[in-house]
């Protein structure tokens, strides 16, 4: 496990886009399963340029040296985006959301919810962007590793972490590595979001 190097963005761009493949939120979006794997690209590839920079992206590493997750961070003071990144992530992404067709409105009011539900997360915190393993290593322990390092420099410099999920089974999972739930959310017409906050530990 360790830092993400140049050499494999592309990897981890396509094994977070695999970890989503048929994911209730990107369901949503977009059900046809071939137009959802483009989108899907595309957003993880805009989301993973914009947190890049920040050097906060954690790599597990399968034993023949393959990418078997990550973790994608950012750091406090990086969210909510400046005009400028945000402007250039969404242009990025605009591949997501150009075939949502009659869902438009619908997505426009689950990422404004999301967008100040994480605004209500109190003091400077580290944001679990993204968190994906290639359904081929799930269950090995992949992403509680790509976790770890974050976490535990949270736990040294006293900040929390925070996280939004769209399946109530990582509900628990996340409790396991220490965050609570913050709220359940239901927005008219979407399927459900959980938001959580990691406080840091003594």
């Amino acid at each position: 496990m360790a830092q993400a190097e140049r050499a494999e963005d592309h990897a981890i761009v396509a094994t977070l886009t695999r970890a989503f493949f048929d994911d209730p939120l990107f369901n949503f979006f977009t059900p046809d399963l071939v137009r959802q794997m483009r989108g899907l690209l595309a957003f993880m590839g805009a989301a993973y340029v914009d947190a890049r920079p920040f050097g906060n992206v954690w790599v597990a590493h399968t034993n023949d040296a393959k990418v078997a997750g990550a973790a994608v961070w950012l750091p406090p003071g990086a969210y909510p985006r400046n005009s400028r990144r945000e402007a250039m992530t969404y242009l990025r992404g605009l591949p997501s959301f150009a075939r949502v067709g009659r869902r438009l409105a619908a997505t426009v009011r689950l990422l404004n919810e999301l967008d100040k539900a994480h605004h209500d997360a109190t003091g400077p915190h580290f944001y679990l962007e993204i968190l994906g393993v290639d359904p081929l290593y799930q269950r090995t322990g992949a992403g509680s590793a790509v976790l770890q390092p974050v976490l535990e420099q949270c736990d040294t410099e006293g900040l929390g972490a925070y996280l939004e999920t769209q399946k109530p089974e990582n509900v628990p999972w996340y409790g396991r590595h220490g965050f609570d739930l913050v709220q359940e959310m239901d927005i008219q017409d979407c399927p459900p979001i959980w938001t959580m906050l990691r406080q840091p530990r003594a």
